[in-house]
């Protein structure tokens, strides 16, 4: 195990050797500009190169340039992050074609392919509920141990240890410990943590 984890770090800092310059154009986009368009220019090119080497290198891109990231991650093939204000725990793994906003994702959280995480459910609508160009950003949160079925989306919090069904729409704030599902999304079991994980009560 210690020879595996020592491994894992060798990689990690070696591809995080790799992709400095993109994590220094990221920063320069930041401080200079205060845009978002260099970084997803380079989460889109990261995010399609295949198998184990595209997996670290987006690691270690989101590593040097969220507003905070683990190292311990998993980003699959095809998924971008489109803002860097998101932060990400760690042993959060993600699938294929996720889409993520401004989200906070907690610890040891598992996302199955094609995930959206839209920075919140009013991004265009003002005060008075009138359409607006001038985006409005709310950060989600995914509560720690949770698992993210296919094709969700998730607009509002979701709290720890939940479980979300494949394509359910996640609207409304959800509490802990749920299976949810349907759109929009509503809480169908409790669920009940136990020494083996979570069960249905």
């Amino acid at each position: 195990m210690a020879a595996r984890w020592f491994f894992k770090r060798l990689v990690f800092g070696a591809c995080l050797i790799v992709v400095s310059p993109m994590i220094l154009a990221a920063w320069i986009e930041d401080r200079v500009i205060r845009g978002e368009a260099v970084f997803v220019f380079l989460s889109q090119f990261l995010a399609l190169i295949p198998g184990l080497v595209g997996t670290y290198l987006r690691g270690a891109y989101y590593y040097g340039s969220l507003e905070k990231c683990s190292w311990q991650v998993h980003v699959g093939f095809g998924s971008v992050f489109t803002y860097r204000g998101a932060s990400v725990a760690p042993y959060v793994s993600m699938g294929a074609y996720c889409v993520i906003g401004h989200a906070s994702i907690g610890d040891h959280v598992m996302m199955a392919s094609r995930i959206s995480i839209p920075s919140g459910r009013r991004q265009h609508i003002d005060e008075s509920g009138r359409l607006s160009s001038e985006p409005k950003f709310e950060k989600v949160e995914v509560g720690r141990g949770s698992w993210i079925g296919e094709g969700a989306i998730i607009m509002a919090n979701v709290g720890e240890h939940s479980i979300v069904s494949a394509g359910a729409v996640i609207v409304n704030d959800m509490p802990r410990a749920c299976l949810l599902a349907g759109n929009p999304a509503a809480v169908v079991r409790v669920l009940i943590a136990d020494a083996h994980g979570l069960r249905v009560s």
